[in-house]
């Protein structure tokens, strides 16, 4: 249990609170310590004025008469007083043998001789000697109401330092549970995931403090590698399905060449088919390892700030003549007051925009207007690729991402199914969001980019 990290927090702070409430008493018994014992020399101070004042006004002998009469009257025990003459001979007190002094000294009743018994034997008396008109004046007073207030004192710090100690631990313990319970959550997920449960996550409190926080953040990386693990299952997958015929057709070509091309000419047609597929494969491979680069993040360390819109007008300088020679109108809208800023790749950003171009020249009829379109959205700016041709049916919508997926519609055109995947992977490193939508007729494709102020 101690090597816990939440049981190590509530020892600690319980062990703070004891600590403060001992450093808050302490300042409070000494300063109390201090006020008491000045007004037990202010209370002896005014007894000895009292006593000076009589010598002065009606002589030692009256003095000595006070003197004797309140020692002989005392019932408190709290008082000592002493009168030596000018060869400090007890004149009169009800204690005796006290050494002399210039400044304030402390007494203990055991070592002091006192005229009674009377007193507890721990009383400390606060003593001055002061001059009279034929010798010398002690009056002390008893310290005892400081030490009962000292008493008092301690039995409260004793109280209050083991009532503070029980409510500490008590709540360092609720608390220090609490936070077990949420970091066990922590560990019971990242232990499922491990086990193969892809889909375990981290529940949240709903308080949104640091830990759900955390709770959220973890999620999020649990739900890209969740998503990383099915692309690359369903990858796996598409591979074998779509290069399975391919490599079919490769391996029966060059076995009918191997029985039965004759000449020099038939053997060489057949490699040159044969390193056609070959090439295609090899591209197909080329685009998945490049995604798959794309994915894992390496590209951001080449991001930098980039006018958007710029990108937009080179991609449209590009492909309008080419548009033209498929027979299709490209056209660029992107009149904008001022630069549309944000963070990124350009050379990937003319890669996103161009795959988009293309696959609406290549998978459009002739005739197809294209338009290639930037607005501003306040907090980040949204490109815009639209066609009029036939479109994609809303529920294969969200399947075109995925790798080597192909409508079944294209399946009779040229290409690998990699390029909308690798548009989607590109948006996702520029933290942008990519929707496909009805044009009425034909394709939306709306990019939402954050501005660097947003990102």
């Amino acid at each position: 249990m101690l090597k816990r990290t939440p049981v190590r927090l509530a020892a600690t702070f319980t062990a703070l609170f004891a600590t403060t409430v001992i450093a808050l008493f302490a300042i409070l018994f000494f300063g109390i310590t201090a006020r008491l014992t000045d007004q037990i020399k202010l209370r002896t101070e005014e007894t000895m004025q009292a006593l000076q004042a009589v010598d002065q006004q009606k002589g030692f002998d009256a003095l000595a008469a006070v003197v004797t009469g309140e020692s002989g009257s005392v019932r408190d025990s709290d008082f000592i007083v002493e009168l030596l003459d000018e060869r400090g001979h007890h004149i009169a007190g009800n204690v005796n043998g006290i050494k002399t002094s210039d400044s304030w000294i402390e007494l203990e009743r055991s070592a002091i001789e006192a005229d009674w018994d009377n007193g507890e034997p721990d009383d400390r008396f606060q003593a001055l000697w002061q001059p009279v008109s034929q010798g010398r004046l002690l009056v002390g007073s008893s310290n005892r109401e400081l030490r009962q207030t000292q008493t008092f004192l301690l039995e409260v710090l004793g109280i209050g330092l083991l009532a503070t100690t029980l409510l500490g631990g008590l709540c360092g313990a609720f608390i220090a549970a609490r936070t077990q319970h949420r970091i066990d959550a922590f560990a019971n997920t990242l232990s499922a995931v491990s086990e193969g449960r892809i889909g375990a996550r981290v529940p949240l409190s709903g308080s949104g403090d640091d830990i759900d926080h955390v709770a959220g953040q973890v999620n999020h990386t649990l739900d890209h590698l969740q998503k990383l693990i099915e692309s690359v299952n369903q990858s796996s997958s598409d591979i074998a399905h779509d290069l399975k015929k391919p490599v079919g057709r490769l391996r029966q070509r060059l076995d009918i060449t191997s029985r039965s091309a004759k000449t020099t000419a038939d053997f060489k047609s057949a490699i040159e088919e044969a390193l056609g597929d070959l090439d295609a494969m090899m591209e197909t491979f080329d685009a998945l390892l490049r995604i798959t680069q794309i994915e894992a993040g390496a590209r951001r360390a080449r991001f930098a700030s980039i006018d958007l819109g710029a990108v937009l007008d080179d991609v449209a300088d590009t492909y309008t003549a080419v548009a033209e020679d498929a027979g299709h109108q490209l056209v660029a809208g992107n009149a904008r007051a001022k630069p549309a800023i944000v963070k990124g790749d350009r050379e990937l950003l003319l890669q996103l925009f161009a795959n988009l171009i293309e696959n609406s020249i290549r998978h459009c009829p002739a005739g197809t207007r294209i338009a290639l379109a930037l607005y501003d959205e306040g907090d980040g700016y949204r490109a815009e690729i639209t066609d009029n041709g036939p479109g994609i049916p809303e529920l294969e919508r969200e399947k075109v991402f995925r790798r080597l997926y192909r409508l079944e519609r294209a399946r009779s055109t040229p290409g690998s199914g990699l390029g909308l995947t690798l548009v989607q992977a590109i948006a996702e490193l520029h933290d942008a969001h990519i929707a496909l939508g009805d044009h009425a007729p034909g394709l939306r494709v709306a990019i939402s980019f954050p501005s660097i102020a947003a990102a």
